[in-house]
């Protein structure tokens, strides 16, 4: 027996992926700034190292990142919407990392930006991110409307 509703609800196999490479993603970054690993390769540390600004916008990035994942597991469409800018933001900077330094490209990030960005983008993802609001209809002077 099927419950109305409850198969547009579900989450499909790419929401899990999406959800667990970004919050990989967001944790390594964690790691390298706090414990200063390097995880999420060499240029985190070239790129945070004494300079606290740049520490403190990986961070947020990253929490940013973890909030964004977890709206989106839980079919929210503001998570949606929140991963759909962080995703495009990383990939204008993977792009603009490329155009001007190409010998640093992060060809593997630019891609899961890529492949999410157009998964996310889809008919079938976006369908279930909708809300849709019923509203029901007003009678005036006291007749239903027919």
């Amino acid at each position: 027996m099927q419950i109305a509703g409850v198969e547009e609800r579900r989450r499909p196999l790419g929401i899990w992926v999406i959800v667990m490479l970004q919050s990989l993603n967001a944790l390594l970054i964690l790691a390298d700034v706090f414990a200063g690993t390097n995880l999420s390769g060499n240029d985190m540390q070239r790129l945070t190292q004494g300079d606290e600004a740049a520490r403190a916008l990986a961070v947020t990035w990253a929490l940013l990142v973890l909030v964004a994942a977890h709206w989106l597991w839980t079919l929210s469409r503001r998570g949606w919407v929140m991963m759909m800018l962080l995703v495009g933001t990383g990939l204008i900077f993977y792009l603009v990392l490329w155009w001007v330094r190409p010998a640093d490209a992060q060809w593997l990030s630019m891609g899961i930006a890529v492949v999410t960005t157009f998964y996310l983008n889809s008919a079938a993802v976006r369908r279930r991110y909708v809300q849709h609001h019923e509203v029901p209809r007003i009678s005036l002077g006291g007749r239903s409307a027919q």
